[in-house]
Formats: C-alpha cells, structure tokens, sequence
C-alpha cells in the first residue's frame, strides 16, 4: 500500500474544510506549480514545470466537486456555470499566497465537471530549481509505463498562454480549460471504456467546447473560443471507427445515407448534456462528422452583460430592433436574450419565425409560440404574413433573408408590433444599408420612410478573444434619433457612420469605441481587436486618440 493521504489530499477528495481554497493556492505555490487541475472521476493534480504532481490518489466525487463549487465561486457565478455550463471566476487575494494572483475556470457538462485554478504569473521565466513535493503534497504521481501505441497521433498542438484578463467582464460564450502553458503536458488521461457512443460528446462539452470535429486517421478535435484543439487524452481514430461512431449516433435514414457514403444532418439530443447540430461526411482520408452544441435555454440579458440602454429597448410598444453581425458572432444568442427579456417582464403574445428551432422558450410572463420554417425567402414571407394576422404584440425574425421579408417586418411596425429581426451585417450601419440595396430605386424611397418611422435601434456585434481565454462581445448601438431618422428617410446613407459618431451624448456606441475599450482595460489583446474592427483604418486613429501603440498594425501589413 502507498503512503497515507495528507490532510490537504482528504480535503480536496472530499471538498470539506472551510479554508479549503486557501490550502488548494497554498499547493500551488509551494510546488511552483502553474495551476491546479480537478476532474470527477480522476484524482487532482498540479501542473508544475517538473511535471504533474498529484496531491491523491484517490479520484474526486461528483459529490466532493460540488462541495467544492459552493467554495469556490460566489452565488452569481454559479448561476452562470447553471446556465452556460461553464464560468471564469477571477478569485479574491489570499493571504496565504500573497501578491499572487488566480483564475477559477469551471467547464460542467452533466456529471463531467472540470475545474481548474489557474495561476497568473509572466513567461518566460528563470528555470528554478528542481522541484520537491510541499509537505502538504504527500503523494507524488509515480511515472507511467509507455503504452504500446494503437495508431499513430497526430502532433500535438501548440497552445500557448494569454495574459490575464482585467475582472468583472460579461461572460459571452462557454469559457474553457485549456492547457496552461504549451511546453508543459497534463498528467496523460489513462484510456476508458466508452460508457456509448456518445462519449465524445460529453467530454466535448465538459471542456467547455462548442463543437466536436471526427476525422478519419486524426485525433477528435474541439473549438474552444473560437480556436480548434485536439482532445486532450484522446488518440486518432481509424476510418472504421469514426464511420461506426456516426452511424450509432444518426437516425435511421441519415444511416443509409452515410453507408452509401454520402453526407447527412440530423439533430441529436444527448441526455443531461444538451442538443446538438450534427453533420456527416466523407472526405479523401474516410468517414468524418462535426457536431455543433446547441444552446436550448437562453443566456440572460444580465448575463451577457447588456447595458441598460438596450435592455430598454423590449420596453418599445412597436417599432424594429435589429441585431446584426458578421457569420459566428453571437446574434442568435443576442437575439435570444432579448426574447427572453421579453418573456420575463411583460405578459404579451410572441411568436418567433426560426430556420431551426434551438433555443427553446417556455411561456413565462408572456405566450410565446415558436415556428419553424425552412426553405426560401417565400417560405419565411409567407410564414411572417400568417404570424401578423394573428395580431402579435411581438414578432421575431430569424434572419431578414429577401427584399419581402423586409417590406413586411416594416409593415408590422406600422400595424403596432415590436418586431426583432437579425441580419448578417458586419455593423449596423452597414445593416441598414444592406437592407436598402436590396429594393430597385423606385421601391426604395418607400421604405426609406418606413425605416425612418419604423427603426428603433440596431445593434451589432462581433467577438473578441478574451486575454485570459474566452471571448467577450464588442457591440455597436445605433439609435434612431430625429438626426438618424432624416439621414434614413433622404437615403443619405454614407452620412450615417459620421451620425454615429456624433451620437454619443445621445447613448450611441461605435464599434471602434467598444474594442478600443477592451484594449484599454486589458480586457483583449490589441492584435485581436484589430482584427475584429470593420474599419481598420478609423481603429487605428481612435487607438491613438488614446494614446495607445499603433507599430504593430505595421507589422501585420
């Protein structure tokens, strides 16, 4: 038998004392560790320049880990882990690690949870000294026999760490964990048996990922903040196995297809983990499948960090709101939040027009009824004509797809309905010009009346690589004000930008003051927001209004 486990490693198996946070920092620091990793089902470890270290041998309980959670995390985030499935919690100075400074990052998908305690410190640094096991750590991982490899892997990729992010910044999208720094592996995964098919799937999302990509002769890969990286613990699978993985998880004649080797899409449920978007194919190397995770509840306005200003506009008896964005930007996400402001502070009739239901709605304060409708430009038409003769107080729209979708989601605002509608747009502004190009000049006088009665506000959005891992959204607010609405109603277009820079004493919010924001506050690397910015050029000027370093845009040239 091996030695005896120390008090601190009965208090991580079991998540009990009440300085338990302060003895986790504590065996960081000792081992010069970089963070420290617990996941149900495996016993916890620290990441150290020598190696992982072990603090038990005995594997975290799912039971232990929630203990553990209540400590951890305050109230709030542990509304957002419920909610989004995963959290980033910047944690208060210890005394017991003084002028250190962590990260907690907790990734949950139904029993699969992940934590990890993140230490912040710059790299590179001197190599110290040969590290020993603090007394606190009696038990040391001991080293593992090679195993004799099945399939070749693939290379591993090469991850490295981003600097910390300033606190307190709204969570967008799922955070995380990742690995800490790119020269130093985590404690390899023994393998397990596949409790079904479905296996990947709940890892995936453990991990906080937002996509799981199968390739024959390749290891699983995720996307975690936008970014793809291989499965940590997973090796390649062959073309059978990926063909045989797909076709357990596909219905019956999304099977046939996939025999045939053709590609097929489905929807599938996971139980306890969520919906997912599923999508097989067959490239040169076999059979290959991504599976996209579908957000069913919808994330709060508050927790995705609205501002009052469009919070309020729910409030509107009638009148357009638009959400645009370029391709991956969040706005059905956006869009969703605001239905759901809706649900929750007034008690009207709502109906949604969706290509694909995924965010469900339950009726809360108001009646909400979801349509699906697939197909083209007509269909979606013909779907919001029937939905304004039941005389909705609110009506959504998934995407403002044609020149008729368009005419009649400003139709609706002149009958009284508050319509939100999403477009692709990279800004609001070129939201509105989008939506004009598409009616001949003679048409398009019409509806620049009706725009200008009609709009309310449009809000665009894009992502943003957070510093310390995750994204957060940058958003530009255009409100319609008398100034905004004779500019729209006159088809002034190109005087719009220029209006909504002048448009900040009114609530107004250019895109370019949103990311130089974040790059003032360290919130995002300056490199991330240019690239983010719609118009590079202007950035540059505003970044150097604020007296920030321009050089590197040379550099990127």
């Amino acid at each position: 038998m091996g030695p005896r486990p120390s008090a601190l490693s009965r208090a991580v198996v079991r998540g009990e004392p009440p300085d338990l946070v302060n003895s986790l920092l504590t065996a960081i620091v000792r081992a010069d560790g970089d963070a420290l990793v617990m996941h149900v089902g495996e016993p916890p470890y620290v990441v150290s320049a020598s190696g992982p270290i072990q603090l038990s041998s005995r594997p975290i309980t799912v039971d232990a880990v929630a203990g553990m959670l209540t400590q951890l995390l305050p109230a709030d985030s542990r509304r957002v882990l419920d909610e989004l499935g995963a959290v980033e919690y910047d944690l208060p100075p210890s005394a017991f690690a003084d002028g250190e400074r962590f990260t907690a990052v907790v990734a949950r998908g139904g029993d699969e949870i992940w934590i990890e305690i993140r230490r912040h410190r710059s790299w590179p640094k001197e190599e110290p000294a040969p590290v020993s096991v603090p007394p606190a750590v009696e038990e040391q991982a001991a080293p593992q026999p090679a195993a004799e490899p099945v399939e070749p892997a693939a290379p591993e990729p090469v991850v490295t760490a981003a600097p910390a992010p300033e606190p307190s910044q709204p969570v967008v999208v799922p955070l995380a964990r990742s690995p800490i720094r790119a020269d130093v592996q985590p404690r390899a995964l023994q393998p397990s048996t596949p409790a079904g098919s479905d296996r990947l799937l709940r890892l995936a999302v453990a991990r906080g990922a937002t996509a799981l990509h199968l390739g024959s002769g390749a290891r699983p890969s995720v996307r975690v903040d936008g970014q793809i990286v291989a499965l940590e613990g997973e090796p390649a699978l062959a073309a059978h196995v990926v063909e045989s993985l797909l076709i357990d998880l596909a219905p019956e004649p999304e099977r046939d297809a996939l025999r045939r080797g053709e590609s097929a899409e489905w929807i599938l449920d996971v139980a306890e983990v969520g919906r997912f978007r599923c999508h097989g194919f067959r490239d040169d190397r076999g059979a290959g499948g991504t599976f996209r995770l579908i957000v069913t509840r919808p994330a709060s306005a508050d927790h995705l960090g609205l501002p009052k200003d469009i919070q309020a506009l729910v409030g509107e008896s009638q009148g357009l709101v638009l959400v645009a964005g370029p391709r991956s930007s969040g706005k059905s996400t956006l869009a969703a939040a605001l239905v759901d402001l809706v649900n929750r502070t007034r008690a009207d009739h709502v109906i949604t027009i969706e290509s694909q239901i995924t965010c469900v709605h339950d009726s809360r304060g108001c009646f909400v009824s979801q349509r699906e409708v697939r197909g083209t430009g007509d269909a979606v038409a013909a779907a919001v004509r029937a939905a304004i003769r039941e005389n909705p107080d609110v009506l959504v729209i998934e995407d403002l797809r044609s020149p008729a979708v368009v005419e009649l989601a400003l139709e609706a605002t002149e009958r009284g309905h508050l319509v939100i509608a999403t477009i692709s747009s990279p800004t609001a502004t070129a939201a509105i010009g989008r939506m004009l190009a598409w009616f001949s000049l003679e048409r398009r006088e019409r509806i620049q009346a009706m725009l200008a009665d009609g709009l309310r506000a449009a809000v665009s959005q894009v992502l943003v690589r957070k510093a310390g891992g995750g994204r957060v959204a940058a958003r530009e607010v255009l409100l319609n004000t008398p100034e905004m609405a004779s500019l729209l109603a006159h088809g002034r277009l190109n005087q719009l930008s220029p209006a909504l820079e002048s448009g900040r004493a009114q609530g107004m919010v250019p895109l370019n003051d949103a990311l130089a924001g974040f790059v003032q506050s360290g919130v995002v690397d300056v490199k991330d927001a240019y690239r983010q910015a719609f118009d590079r050029p202007a950035f540059l000027a505003v970044l150097r209004r604020d007296g920030v370093d321009t050089s590197f845009a040379e550099r990127l040239a």
